[in-house]
């Protein structure tokens, strides 16, 4: 297995065979070979989304197909869930869109409240709900499963999820939760390069933009889904990232979804050990911890950009705080072909810097306080930590 010392909460290590398949030779996307190959990858991504529907294909970012789930579903209106700056971007696409946009927010470290957003659909109808599942500026992880089944009770609105770094390293259920447009860019979990999108649209999410007069032509998820009917994408793809997706893909069937969350599970599981034997604090709240990318704020007289910055310069990479956190805060990406074993590495590197820094003269007590902890810290998978949040496991909703 190669070695990985890139931990970015996105984009994430690539492996060298998915980056080697991207060197095939490009063909016509409209031929008969192109077509019958997007089939084949066609017919194995339902696995990984868990739905027994159609999972289409795009060229560009997410926000391409977040955009494009507003202007093709909702009509008019949509409750935007905000906690973090990707689910407040959902906010401004919409309001960009001309909807009716209206937040229910939380604040940053924590999750959605799914019997608030119960009670906000009983108060107002709205034509869709976005809800950003994992916020990887936060290192939040939303109950989403508890959310989708409060909107469903509560309302006919649609259920738009942003799945971008959940997909493929934690739970994400289309089908058994009653999600109608779940999407993820392939740059996060799913361990691949920017510049596609997988996602999902439920029969009824069809029917509604059916309704919608306007849905653009780029962003007219009725035509990506007519297109794939037929073998193929809108435009022109971006034909090397779909044989570095196909390769991927095999990959992560292989390893079996439930294994996978359960690595991920795992990953995040030793980083809170570790943490908590350090005095790393985690911005998270309690039980609303993501599983694929850990926000910390470190003790006392230790720089979150100065440690990034150290890190880089022994050739190991890790996420700077987002926003108004950057300052206060770092991001350790410990997701996509994240092995226990890369981030045991990546780990005993934060020590070492930690305790380097103290040891050029002590300059402050927290940073003295780190390297003591570091010291005498018990080996690789025996720090006592608090107890961390159970996986969700798929339910029906």
């Amino acid at each position: 297995m190669e070695k990985i010392q890139f931990f970015l909460p996105g984009p994430t290590y690539v492996p060298e065979d998915a980056r080697q398949a991207m060197a095939a030779p490009v063909v016509g996307h409209r031929s008969a070979g192109f077509r019958s190959f997007y089939q084949s990858l066609a017919a194995r991504l339902p696995a990984v989304l868990r739905t027994r529907g159609d999972v289409l294909i795009a060229t560009g970012s997410s926000t391409l197909i977040m955009e494009s789930a507003v202007i093709s579903t909702a009509a008019a209106s949509v409750l935007c869930l905000t906690n973090g700056a990707f689910s407040e971007r959902w906010h401004a696409i919409s309001r960009g869109a001309g909807k009716t946009a209206d937040r229910l927010s939380a604040p940053w470290g924590e999750a959605i409240d799914p019997e608030l957003v119960r009670g906000a659909l009983r108060r107002q109808r709205y034509d869709a709900v976005t809800v950003v599942h994992n916020e990887t500026s936060t290192g939040v992880m939303n109950p989403l499963a508890e959310i989708a089944r409060a909107v469903r009770e509560e309302s006919d609105a649609l259920i738009l999820v942003d799945a971008v770094s959940s997909l493929g390293g934690a739970p994400v259920e289309s089908d058994a939760w009653g999600l109608d447009v779940v999407l993820a860019g392939t740059q996060k979990a799913l361990a691949l390069p920017p510049g596609l999108v997988v996602f999902t649209l439920s029969e009824r999410a069809a029917l509604r933009a059916a309704k919608v007069e306007r849905r653009g032509f780029y962003t007219d998820l009725l035509r990506y889904r007519d297109k794939h009917r037929e073998g193929g994408a809108i435009t022109t793809p971006a034909i090397s990232l779909f044989y570095a997706l196909d390769r991927q893909v095999d990959r992560i069937l292989a390893e079996g979804m439930e294994a996978r969350w359960a690595r991920h599970e795992r990953l995040y599981r030793r980083t809170a050990e570790w943490a908590e034997a350090r005095g790393f604090a985690f911005a998270a709240a309690a039980g609303a911890r993501s599983l694929t990318v850990s926000c910390l704020r470190p003790p006392r007289g230790v720089e979150p950009p100065a440690l990034v910055q150290q890190l880089a310069r022994r050739g190991w990479t890790v996420g700077g705080g987002y926003g108004d956190w950057k300052p206060t805060t770092f991001r350790i990406g410990h997701m996509g072909e994240v092995r226990e074993r890369d981030l045991e590495a990546l780990l005993a590197e934060i020590d070492d810097v930690v305790q380097a820094s103290g040891e050029r003269g002590g300059e402050s007590e927290g940073a003295e306080t780190v390297a003591a902890a570091a010291a005498a810290a018990a080996p690789a998978g025996h720090a006592a930590g608090a107890p961390a949040p159970a996986m969700r496991r798929p339910e029906e909703s």
